[in-house]
């Protein structure tokens, strides 16, 4: 009886680990972890809107994108249990260009404070780059957004 005990506590532990795998395995995420989306806007001036962005992680490089007024690059994901996620992005516009953090640990407060939640909007204007924790449509952010950065 004890021995038979011995043996299904952990082929009960390993069912639990291996359900919990074959469920990342079909979402494609981590069930325990927060799902974040972030975003990056232009909203340059119409004459002279063309930005282009590189954004990417330690795992996934987006390559180069070429936006215009109005457009925008979209991801989500889902943060790593220890918080070590970041991405970061490489923009150019008007011989000008910028390098930031779009999503770390520390930045993740932020884009929990808006309205739909887990949301990190990033808004290239001609002044600077602008931080939003909610979605923008095409009339604008959603709230004010803060200045963050200026183009370099």
């Amino acid at each position: 009886m004890i021995m038979a005990h011995m043996i299904i506590k952990p082929l009960v532990f390993l069912s639990i680990v291996l359900s919990i795998n074959i469920v990342q395995i079909i979402v494609g995420a981590d069930p325990f972890t927060k799902r974040f989306e972030v975003n990056v806007y232009d909203f340059l001036p119409k004459e002279n809107s063309k930005l282009i962005t590189h954004c990417q992680s330690g795992d996934d490089d987006f390559g180069n994108h070429t936006l215009y007024l109005n457009q925008y690059q979209q991801w989500a994901f889902h943060q790593d249990v220890f918080k070590r996620t970041l991405y970061f992005c490489h923009l150019w516009w008007n011989g000008k260009q910028q390098t930031f953090d779009v999503f770390s640990k520390h930045l993740s407060g932020d884009c929990q404070t808006g309205i739909g939640g887990n949301i990190c909007s990033w808004i290239a204007k001609a002044d600077g780059i602008y931080f939003s924790p909610n979605e923008v449509t095409s009339r604008g952010p959603v709230g004010v957004p803060q200045k963050r950065y200026d183009w370099q």
